[in-house]
């Protein structure tokens, strides 16, 4: 009797294991994580919208950017937001806020990646930090995801304007079984779920 209950309550953990999981990556892992995060970083400078920045055409601006922790991953967003800022939006951006009339403060919530795994799969062992696991039946997506939003602030009235939030997550997914998997969507073309 014992038995059948451990066999029960292993069985059970299992399957609620199976069912989906959730995990933040290394930073960095390999190519594939590093072209998902940029990637993301990219497509979200390319949705900031026009219509926010145009009272600032022709004016000195002071950008800064946050992030819970100071990164490379950071300056390179820095670096490209600074990029898109100039190029697309065309605003004279300033070195100090002392030349500026307008300062732009930009909160980054999200920078990284992510796995996911939706479907039917049985955890193998325990290794290292990671659970490799066989797949029954299930979708493995990976994730590279970007968010933010931004203040303005007008030095002269001292108003302080919030923007909507703006999300960005780039994938590549792909359905598995234990004898086969196959992509759904990969970097460069769009996704069969979209």
């Amino acid at each position: 009797m014992p038995f059948i209950r451990i066999l029960s309550v292993i069985l059970l953990c299992a399957t609620i294991n199976a069912c989906s999981t959730r995990e933040a990556t290394e930073q960095f892992r390999g190519s594939t994580s590093q072209r998902l995060l940029t990637y993301s970083i990219n497509n979200l400078m390319a949705q900031l919208p026009e219509e926010d920045f145009k009272p600032f055409a022709g004016q000195p601006v002071y950008v800064r950017s946050h992030f819970i922790e100071a990164s490379q991953t950071l300056n390179y967003t820095t670096q490209r937001l600074y990029l898109e800022l100039t190029s697309r939006l065309h605003l004279n951006l300033v070195d100090s806020p002392e030349k500026a009339r307008y300062e732009l403060d930009f909160f980054f919530t999200s920078l990284g990646t992510d796995n996911d795994v939706f479907g039917l799969t049985i955890p193998v062992f325990w290794v290292g930090g990671e659970q490799p696991s066989l797949d029954i039946l299930a979708v493995r997506m990976y994730h590279g995801v970007s968010e933010m939003y931004y203040y303005s602030k007008d030095k002269k009235t001292g108003i302080v304007t919030p923007y909507s939030r703006i999300l960005n997550r780039t994938r590549t997914d792909r359905f598995a079984t234990p004898f086969f998997s196959f992509p759904v969507d990969d970097l460069d073309e769009k996704s069969l779920l979209d």
